[in-house]
């Protein structure tokens, strides 16, 4: 076997065609199926393939994967990220920074409400826990012996409490 200098590696790699599929997950950190599935979709063309039917994957394939997982990192829909990698390709830079600059203001009017609802929820809850805890403290939490739900309460405070 030949042992061969880490310089000599990276030549060797340079001198490839292009990367395989498990080469370019393992660089990206993306599970194969998900580049298929991107290919798939039409956010990624169809690659090269050598003679024996390997997809064989440029630099400019993956800067496009790169920019796909920019995308997602912002929370983008891949019909989203469709829209955004179809103005690159066409060269069309500041309509692409337009789109995403709108599509990042709204991912951030979108967070600001889900926020204003998740903290409205939380306050709900940690009243209703407020509530049982007092009621489990009294003792009201005893059995009555009545095998229905009517006879347990605990769930109508919660509703109680939701419906401020």
């Amino acid at each position: 076997m030949v042992d061969i200098e880490h310089g000599q590696r990276e030549v060797i790699s340079t001198m490839k065609a292009g990367l395989t599929i498990g080469e370019l997950a393992g660089k990206l950190q993306l599970n194969p199926k998900t580049i298929r599935y991107y290919e798939d979709v039409g956010l990624l063309p169809a690659p090269r393939r050598t003679d024996s039917g390997y997809r064989l994957y440029s630099r400019y394939e993956i800067e496009r994967l790169q920019l796909i997982k920019r995308a997602k990192i912002l929370g983008l829909s891949l019909a989203e990220i469709k829209d955004l990698v179809a103005y690159a390709i066409d060269g069309r830079c500041s309509v692409m920074e337009d789109r995403l600059f709108t599509l990042v203001t709204t991912k951030l009017e979108e967070i600001d409400q889900k926020i204003e609802e998740l903290v409205i929820f939380r306050d709900n809850l940690r009243q209703y826990h407020l509530d049982l805890s007092s009621r489990l403290a009294s003792g009201k939490n005893k059995e009555r012996g009545k095998p229905d739900t009517a006879s347990c309460r605990c769930l109508e405070i919660k509703a109680e409490i939701l419906e401020k």
